[in-house]
C-alpha cells in the first residue's frame, strides 16, 4: 500500500491514547476511531457496557450477507503502573531501531490499525467483498471479556463462519490457542497459638500441600504435537496473619492453561480428586472465577492452507502455530463453537511490559495480510 506514512502516524496516535483496563478505559479511544475511520462503508455502533465500558461493532456489507468473517480487536490495553506518562497524560510512545515502543503497541493497537487500514481500502476503492466483514473493537478484554459476553448474545456472530483475531502473532498464522481456568481453592483449619502448633490445623499448609500437587510435571501431557503442555501458574496466596497464630484460612488463585485434548472438564476432575484424596469435603472451598475451553483449526483444512497461502504472499519464514494464551475468541469459541484464528503484528514476547513494541514492518505487511483475507473471503468461509 502507499499510504505507509498515514498507517505509522495513526499507529502512534492510537497508542498514545491512555485505554488503561478500568472504568472509562475505552472513552477517548472510541472518540478517536468514529473521528477518523468512520464512513459510509463502515458506520460504527458505540455499545456501552455496564461498568462504564465500551465496544465497537460496525458491519462492512459484501455482496452476499449470509455469511461473515469476524474481525476482532480489543481497545483497552493491561494497567500496569510502571508506563510512563506524558504530561498531557497520553502514552508515551517512541521510535526507535524499526519499532515503536508504546503500552498497547503489540497488544493491540497496531492489529487494530491493520484491520482498520486494510478496510479502508476496501472502502476508498469501492470494493464489495464477496461476503460480510463484520468488525468487533471489544472493550474490558484484558479483564472480564465483556465485549465478548456482548457479542455472545449478538445477531452478529449468528452468520459468523470464521473470527479473525488481531492479537499479537508476530505475523504467524495462529490456529490454536490454550484454554483458561482461573480458580480459587480456599482452606480452613483449625486456629491454634503460634507457640503450640501442633494444637491447630495451619491452612497455610494445607494450602501449599495442595499446590506440591497440582505442579507434578505428571498431572498433564503432552497430547497434542501443535499445542505445549497444559500449565498452572500460582497468581497469589493469601493469610491474613498475624505471626503468633495458627492461621485457619487460606486461600490462593490459579491460573491454568490448557491444551486439547484435555476439557475444562477433565481438568476439574482432576483438581477435585486431588482434594478429596487429601481432605475432607468441610476442609476446603473451590470457586471458578472464568473458565474456557481450548480452541483449535486444523492445520490441513481449507481455511488453514488459504490462510498461509496470504501470509506467505506477503511475508516470509511464518509458520503455523498454537498459543499459550485466550482471547476473546476463546470466549466465542467454547459458547458458540465458531473457529477462531489468531493474527496480528505485534511481538507476544514483550506484550504486557512496560518496554512493549512492535516491528514497524508488520504493521505494513499485517495491512496487506488482511486486505488480501478480506479480498478471498470466498475461498476461505
Amino acid at each position: 500500500m502507499d499510504n505507509n506514512e498515514e498507517i505509522l502516524n495513526q499507529t502512534i496516535e492510537l497508542i498514545k491514547i491512555d485505554s488503561r483496563n478500568g472504568p472509562h478505559a475505552e472513552d477517548k479511544i472510541t472518540d478517536y476511531i468514529l473521528k477518523t475511520f468512520s464512513s459510509s462503508k463502515l458506520s460504527f455502533d458505540v455499545i456501552e457496557h455496564e461498568n462504564y465500558r465500551k465496544s465497537l461493532i460496525a458491519v462492512f456489507s459484501g455482496e452476499n450477507s449470509s455469511r461473515n468473517l469476524l474481525a476482532c480487536g480489543h481497545l483497552d490495553t493491561i494497567d500496569i503502573s510502571t508506563v510512563k506518562i506524558n504530561k498531557d497524560k497520553s502514552i508515551n510512545t517512541e521510535i526507535k531501531d524499526g519499532r515503536i515502543f508504546g503500552l498497547g503497541s503489540s497488544d493491540m493497537k497496531s492489529g487494530i490499525i491493520s484491520i482498520l487500514f486494510a478496510l479502508k481500502y476496501l472502502a476508498d476503492n469501492n470494493i464489495k467483498p464477496k461476503y460480510d466483514i463484520a468488525v468487533a473493537l471489544t472493550g474490558d478484554e484484558e479483564n472480564n471479556k465483556t465485549g465478548a459476553q456482548y457479542l455472545l448474545k449478538s445477531d452478529l456472530v449468528k452468520k459468523t463462519k470464521l473470527m479473525l483475531i488481531a492479537e499479537p502473532t508476530n505475523l504467524n498464522l495462529g490456529l490454536g490457542q490454550k484454554g483458561q481456568i482461573w480458580l480459587e481453592v480456599r482452606f480452613k483449619g483449625k486456629q491454634a497459638h503460634g507457640s503450640v502448633p501442633d494444637k491447630g490445623k495451619n491452612a497455610i499448609l494445607m494450602e501449599m500441600n495442595f499446590i506440591q500437587r497440582v505442579l507434578n510435571p505428571e498431572l498433564f501431557t503432552k497430547n497434542n504435537r501443535f499445542f505445549l503442555k497444559s500449565t498452572i501458574n500460582i497468581g497469589f496466596i493469601h493469610a491474613s496473619g498475624p505471626f503468633n497464630v495458627v492461621q485457619d484460612d487460606c486461600v490462593a488463585g490459579f491460573d491454568i492453561r490448557i491444551s486439547p485434548p484435555e476439557t475444562i472438564q477433565d481438568v476439574m476432575r482432576k483438581i477435585s480428586s486431588i482434594l478429596s484424596d487429601d481432605y475432607k469435603k468441610s476442609e476446603y472451598e473451590i470457586r471458578v472465577i472464568d473458565s474456557l475451553n481450548a480452541s483449535f483449526i486444523n492445520p490441513e483444512s481449507k481455511v488453514s492452507v488459504q490462510l498461509k497461502s496470504i501470509v506467505d504472499k506477503n511475508v516470509s519464514g511464518k509458520r503455523k502455530i498454537a498459543l499459550s494464551y485466550a482471547t476473546d475468541g476463546s470466549v466465542l469459541n467454547t459458547h458458540l463453537n465458531i473457529p477462531v484464528v489468531i493474527l496480528g503484528p505485534g511481538t507476544p514476547e514483550v506484550i504486557h511490559t512496560k518496554d512493549e513494541y512492535v516491528f514497524i514492518d508488520n504493521i505494513i505487511k499485517s495491512v496487506d495480510i488482511y486486505k488480501d483475507i478480506f479480498l478471498n473471503l470466498d475461498k476461505i468461509i
